[in-house]
């Protein structure tokens, strides 16, 4: 039984050999994108107004009429070389266009590209080379920066900065180098030259070598836990070597194979709310009071136009040592909430609706809502219908941002503490990083020493093959001559 075990772990390692291999070695570019091709960190200000600047100003809904907008999605106010407009994104035939309404409605040609790239100049202290509207992810902007559309500005040190400019944030700062090491992370981490992110042409290789890899450590783990009482050897050479580090590693590929399977098999659900974009659709006719004006007497910082219900409110932000407050006026204050907005994102995007019995606002990452989905702050959302889903949404921008369930949280914790092994974050990064590393080469090496001690073994039966027909031959030779 144990012989037959040995066998099919054999054979099941030479055929998951080449890419087990380039998972292993392809797995050590994210340590090293971490840690050696990261770009300073920017610090993006917020974008905050002065209303005692804001004396003379035009009406906004007077500007949109004049302007020919009659629905929107976005409103608020931004600073231009000096001057104050209102910033709009009108919904027209399915295209998303960006207006800049000068608040003292006079003419100006300042468009979404210029206010991007002002935005970039001044959070990177750093000329503008070169410049690019992304509509789409890609190995260089993968899905995981979440925001799009962004402005990618090519920086006179080589770097690359994406900027939203609806958002008024960083969504990403890359070196070339990173960048580099991203598109070959994708290529051979993750397949991504088969198909795309939920083809299967693409999930099911990988959940066949996935499996296989883990039916092979198990079946290693197996064998030489119960033989090795009879193969345990105080010389050091290729099989003892192979056999122990083996053992010791056995459990960390069992983590990083199975984890890799959940992951995998959730490609298979993608996650629809991701492709689903804000439904805050505002009349320009339904708007019957001044922002500014409540922007001021809010003592606020900005504001965007939301609609509840109707009606059209000035969602007015305050910011306190980064974290955005909001609260929510016409001509005066409302009794809006937050958690009201987000219960009507939902229910007009997904549909879903019911009794909240939680509430609460995000504004740092943490163990409910990882930096895996960047934006913040967030409002979170339980209902009594389905307690173990919990729902994330934007309120500022009306976005989605993420939705657990059971699933999602087990695939988060299985991914996260035995693939990316988060248990060790007590150590810190730099520690946790090398940890893994160290596992993925030892890996490698029991993976090549495995190989290596496989055929070296098949060599010497072959050899041993040939003299035994040599031996025979002569044998019989001899047989023959004395009869």
């Amino acid at each position: 039984m144990l012989k037959r075990l040995l066998k099919w772990h054999r054979r099941i390692a030479l055929f998951c050999l080449v890419p087990f291999l380039i998972w292993a070695l392809s797995g050590l570019l994210h340590p090293i994108m971490s840690h050696f091709a990261k770009a300073p960190r920017i610090d993006a200000a917020p974008v905050q107004v002065n209303t005692q600047y804001l004396q003379n100003y035009a009406q906004l809904r007077d500007l949109l009429n004049k302007a020919r907008i009659e629905h929107f999605s976005h409103a608020s106010l931004i600073q231009y070389d000096g001057r104050y407009y209102y910033q709009i994104r009108e919904v027209k035939f399915n295209e998303l266009l960006v207006h800049y309404l000068p608040i003292d409605g006079q003419v100006s040609n300042l468009t979404d590209h210029q206010y991007a790239q002002s935005l970039a100049s001044k959070w990177s202290k750093a000329n503008i080379v070169e410049s690019r509207l992304i509509t789409q992810f890609s190995p260089a902007y993968p899905e995981i920066n979440r925001v799009l559309p962004a402005y990618r500005f090519t920086l006179d040190n080589g770097n690359l900065l994406y900027i939203d400019t609806l958002g008024k944030r960083v969504t990403a700062h890359n070196t070339p180098m990173r960048e580099s090491l991203s598109y070959w992370f994708k290529q051979l981490h993750t397949w991504q030259f088969i198909g795309e992110r939920n083809s299967i042409v693409r999930i099911i290789p990988m959940l066949l070598i996935s499996s296989a890899l883990f039916v092979m450590a198990l079946l290693g783990l197996i064998a030489y836990s119960l033989l090795w009482s009879r193969i345990k050897s105080t010389h050091l050479n290729t099989q003892t070597m192979h056999r122990t580090a083996g053992l010791s590693l056995s459990l960390c590929l069992l983590g990083f194979s199975s984890s890799s399977m959940h992951i995998l098999i959730d490609k298979f659900y993608p996650q629809s709310f991701r492709q689903v974009a804000p439904n805050n659709t505002l009349n320009t006719q339904a708007l019957t009071h001044d922002p500014i004006q409540a922007l001021a007497l809010a003592n606020g910082d900005n504001f965007q136009l939301v609609a509840i219900k109707g009606e059209i409110y000035s969602q007015v932000v305050t910011f306190n040592k980064r974290r955005m407050q909001f609260s929510y006026w016409q001509d005066a204050p409302k009794n809006v909430t937050n958690q009201l907005l987000a219960e009507q994102v939902l229910s007009t995007q997904l549909d879903v609706r019911g009794q909240v019995f939680h509430a609460e606002k995000i504004d740092k990452f943490g163990p409910t809502y990882g930096f895996i989905n960047k934006r913040l702050p967030v409002i979170q959302l339980r209902f009594e219908q389905s307690p173990s889903t919990l729902y994330s949404v934007e309120p500022h921008t009306g976005y989605i941002a993420a939705v657990d369930d059971t699933w999602q949280n087990a695939r988060s914790w299985h991914f996260g503490y035995l693939h990316k092994y988060h248990f060790l974050n007590p150590i810190g990064k730099d520690l946790r990083d090398s940890v893994i590393a160290i596992i993925c080469l030892g890996l490698v090496s029991v993976a090549i020493l495995g190989t290596s001690i496989y055929f070296a073994r098949t060599a010497r039966q072959r050899r041993a093959r040939k003299q035994r027909d040599l031996n025979n031959n002569e044998l019989l030779k001899i047989t023959k001559e004395q009869a």
